[in-house]
């Protein structure tokens, strides 16, 4: 237990030899992973050592100033809380002690003044010195000013803070240590580690802040603390589903140390969900750099999954979401809207297949374990062709009416079917598409129209006696141009033509 005079022992962290991981290990851990914390008050004791404390109170160091003061009751709670997210990563345990003479916290936050008002906070890392874990708030700076709620840039400067006293280090250079090993510059930033200073976008676009800040530590925090320490394996280990929605705001990585587990997402507005670790999602309300409280550029991935976890489930929500599973077997679900799942491979690598309605299942030729069932899903992305897979509705539309306007020939064109699919997904209205097609094939009057679809159904051109019963249906306004389109496309003739049973059964290949 350590006192206002002696520091909990410590011990040395080798380098992992992995650059992500050694650009933020400090070289030092508390050799005890069950750490106390407190928080000071006006009777707390101080070490007045030149060496390992904070020398004699006449030296105007931290504790010693007069503008030193407490955390409040609400400060404490948030500090606890961005513990526990620390805590929640990696297997390590913290106590609340209340201080004493003889026993103070491995980590201890109290306020004290530093003249630069843009300085928010600092700390110390792990080392022999009682001044170790100690963190400390500027009274001149925003954290004095501003409740330290999750999302907010104070709560990131808390997180920031506690990972400095729990061994980690800036992952950018040192003048004090030049060989030590740092982040690239696509790394160097607060969307990989809360440990950066640099607030950017995914297209480099620099700002000093970000509207809503990380609440959790991220992709190559978690890598370097659980590296440091371990990792949590008890932390939701079982069957757990992640609940994300239109109107929430996150800007999170998950750490899930097992089980059979959802990421599900409720909302018209589309989201982006990516299952494979190290890599990010986009869900919930858009996240962006900010410079001075201005938005600047496209919106930043805002949902991260850490290395060495395994999400096996992804559900979208009621727009057009983007659901990319991993090399394990997963659950896709698109639930409403024309959604997409993105296989970063080619066709050929794969196989895809109907197994009932609105499911398909998706194997990886070399890989039995990464079998996927999409449920609701219209559109599957390879790196070499796209496959629209809603035969039962818009590429079925797109589809019958290629056969029955422009032949069925023209079904294996591509780029007709890319277009027929665009066309469908903006107007959503089968009648509406069967006009466009007309339009597209410029069949203008009665007599090409009947001609046109009675010849790409039975192979032959349409008597005139075969032509007048459906001449009279369109002159007579019995029924429109759009409404004969679509029961020459819906006849089982035309659907036999284009073997539109067999196109259901692996989707339809298109470019657009």
């Amino acid at each position: 237990m350590p006192t206002p005079l002696v520091s909990s022992p410590v011990t040395s962290v080798n380098p992992a030899n992995i650059n992500s991981i050694d650009s933020l290990v400090g070289g030092k851990r508390w050799l005890n992973a069950a750490i106390s914390y407190s928080f000071p008050d006006r009777n707390s004791w101080w070490s007045t050592d030149e060496q390992i404390g904070y020398g004699a109170q006449a030296g105007g160091e931290e504790p010693w100033q007069s503008e030193t003061t407490w955390l409040t009751n609400k400060d404490q709670v948030n500090f606890e809380y961005a513990l526990q997210q620390w805590a929640n990563v990696a297997n390590i345990t913290f106590t609340r002690i209340f201080e004493s003479e003889n026993a103070v916290g491995d980590i201890r936050a109290a306020y004290t003044k530093d003249p630069s008002e843009f300085t928010l906070a600092w700390s110390y890392l792990p080392s022999s010195s009682v001044r170790a874990g100690d963190v400390w708030i500027n009274t001149l700076g925003l954290l004095n000013a501003q409740d330290w709620n999750p999302g907010t840039i104070s709560f990131e400067t808390v997180l920031h803070e506690i990972g400095h006293t729990l061994g980690l280090k800036h992952p950018f250079y040192d003048s004090d240590k030049p060989a030590a090993a740092v982040l690239p510059d696509s790394q160097d930033d607060i969307t990989h580690t809360l440990m950066s200073y640099t607030y950017r976008n995914l297209q480099g676009e620099k700002g000093n802040e970000f509207s809503f800040h990380p609440t959790t530590p991220m992709v190559l925090d978690i890598a370097a603390i659980q590296y440091i320490y371990g990792a949590n394996t008890s932390f939701h280990a079982g069957n757990d589903t992640y609940n994300y929605s239109e109107s929430g705001t996150y800007h999170e990585t998950i750490w899930d140390a097992g089980g059979i587990d959802t990421i599900q997402y409720i909302g018209a507005a589309p989201a982006s969900i990516n299952l494979n670790a190290t890599l990010s999602s986009f869900v919930g309300q858009p996240i962006y750099a900010q410079s001075n409280g201005v938005n600047i550029g496209n919106p930043i991935p805002n949902l991260w999954i850490a290395e060495g976890v395994t999400i096996e489930n992804a559900v979208g929500g009621g727009g057009n979401d983007v659901l990319i599973g991993n090399a394990v077997a997963n659950l896709l679900d698109g639930n409403i809207g024309i959604d997409t799942v993105i296989i970063p491979a080619n066709l050929a690598q794969y196989s895809v297949n109907k197994i009932s309605n609105q499911s398909y299942r998706t194997e990886e030729i070399s890989n039995a374990n990464n079998q996927d069932q999409l449920n609701s899903i219209e559109r599957l992305k390879f790196n070499d062709v796209k496959l629209a897979l809603d035969l039962d509705n818009h590429a079925g539309w797109v589809t019958k009416l290629l056969g029955a306007v422009f032949g069925s020939g023209l079904v294996s064109n591509q780029e007709y079917v890319g277009i027929g699919l665009l066309e469908a997904d903006n107007q959503n209205d089968y009648q509406l598409l069967a006009n466009y097609a007309l339009n597209a094939k410029g069949l203008i009057n009665h007599e090409q129209i009947v001609t046109t679809l009675w010849t790409n159904l039975f192979g032959t051109p349409p008597s005139d006696a075969e032509k007048s019963l459906y001449l009279n249906m369109l002159d007579s306004g019995e029924i429109s141009t759009a409404g004969l389109t679509i029961i020459a496309a819906d006849s089982t003739v035309n659907t036999e033509n284009i073997n539109l049973v067999g196109l259901a059964q692996h989707g339809i290949a298109y470019i657009g």
